[in-house]
């Protein structure tokens, strides 16, 4: 399945970074301290590296190229105010991983949150994009039709590649749920898929 891989042009710090540094690492003040630059510095490598793949996960977890940079450049800038303790995790990319899956869990319950009141008030409520027959964007649209938690399961533990015991702890939950959430979604997947004549 092919996903779009360009994130947001521009600096891979975001601007919450530069809203608090200066030029060069300084701080808001133009005080510049080694420390500063040494943590600036080694969220920029890490930042350049992990961009792409941070953004791919999203574009899977959302399917849309915008909101998916959105999510991205969140992720980014919550990274790079826990830095210090980010910076020397085990796996650092797992960390950031993690904190992307929860970021788009939390955007998804602020959402529903948003409807329900819409709902009540009797406002309108988007209908969904048309569907269609090519494998990538039935894939999309049957992975849209999962609830959030179980998207997020079937992205990390499928296209990531992760362990079963990796998911749970993301998600904090048992194996047993992740084991059984992915069995449920890969059916509905697959029937998703079969109905529009299409197997994976």
């Amino acid at each position: 399945m092919a996903v779009p891989t360009e994130a947001r042009p521009g600096s891979a710090t975001g601007p919450a970074t530069e809203a608090r540094l200066g030029p060069a690492g300084s701080t808001a003040d133009g005080t510049v301290t080694g420390r500063a630059d040494a943590t600036v510095a080694g969220f920029e490598d890490f930042a350049r590296v992990a961009q792409q793949r941070l953004y791919r996960t999203a574009y899977l977890f959302c399917g849309d190229p915008e909101t998916a940079r959105d999510l991205t450049q969140t992720t980014l800038a919550k990274l790079y105010q826990h830095w210090r303790r980010a910076g020397t995790a085990e796996h650092p990319h797992a960390y950031a991983k993690t904190v992307l899956t929860r970021t788009f869990l939390a955007e998804r319950r602020r959402r529903l949150r948003d409807l329900l009141v819409l709902t009540r008030a009797g406002g309108t409520v988007p209908e969904p994009a048309a569907d269609h027959t090519d494998l990538r964007v039935t894939l999309l649209a049957a992975l849209a039709e999962l609830p959030p938690r179980a998207r997020a399961m079937v992205v990390l533990r499928y296209w990531d590649d992760q362990s079963v015991a990796s998911v749970a702890s993301q998600l904090r939950c048992s194996e047993a749920t992740v084991k059984s959430q992915c069995s449920r979604s890969l059916a509905r997947l697959r029937l998703r898929l079969a109905d529009a004549g299409l197997t994976i």
